[in-house]
């Protein structure tokens, strides 16, 4: 019997004197948040990271055989260590323009959903982010980055690139939803308040 691979996503909040930041030096203490959180993924998971280098494009280069993403907001900061392309995002559920969703998703994928919801439009932005970022592609994927079907309250499956993917999404504090590549793994997430979900 073969073992199932465990991924840790760890979500960690941005301690307020952080928060009142501004420019550079917040960009900064997300980014090193955002590392910790990294770092953490990587000891529950097992594995040992060198460098964090990136692509010409933006896109992370597997350190030491290991993928790794990471994500931050004003308020928190998320990362992920896996042994295959990992895709991890987080936003804030707020008000957007009517443009947007017309952008972010075709009819056929709102229709999936009895109701066109604002929280519905971060589920669906967060996972084509994740996936996006899984694959190493900027927004410029958006348009080809497709929701399928809705699975649970908390997973989403997408077409990309001839591929399918599976996105598992948590909420924080009900105003931020971090989306995450699962693939066929299993997620122990890691949470700001001390739980961990599977």
């Amino acid at each position: 019997m073969t073992q199932r691979t465990t991924i840790h996503p760890v979500v960690l909040a941005v301690p307020e004197p952080e928060r009142s930041l501004k420019g550079r030096e917040m960009v900064s203490a997300l980014r090193r948040i955002a590392r910790e959180a990294l770092s953490r993924s990587a000891r529950l998971s097992g594995v040992t990271l060198e460098a964090l280098e990136k692509a010409d494009n933006g896109a992370p280069l597997p350190s030491n055989g290991i993928h790794w993403s990471l994500t931050h907001k004003a308020h928190y900061a998320a990362a992920v260590t896996a042994p295959h392309p990992i895709g991890i995002d987080i936003e804030k559920d707020r008000p957007v323009a009517e443009g947007l969703y017309r952008r972010l998703a075709d009819p056929r994928e709102w229709a999936l959903a009895n109701e066109t919801t604002q929280s519905l439009f971060f589920r669906y932005w967060t996972a084509k982010e994740a996936v996006l970022k899984a694959v190493g592609e900027g927004l410029t994927g958006l348009t080809h980055c497709r929701i399928v079907e809705i699975l649970d309250d908390a997973r989403l499956e997408l077409h990309y690139a001839q591929s399918v993917w599976r996105v598992t999404q948590v909420r924080i504090a009900r105003d931020h939803i971090v989306a995450l590549t699962t693939g066929d793994v299993d997620v122990q997430w890691h949470l700001p308040d001390g739980s961990d979900l599977d």
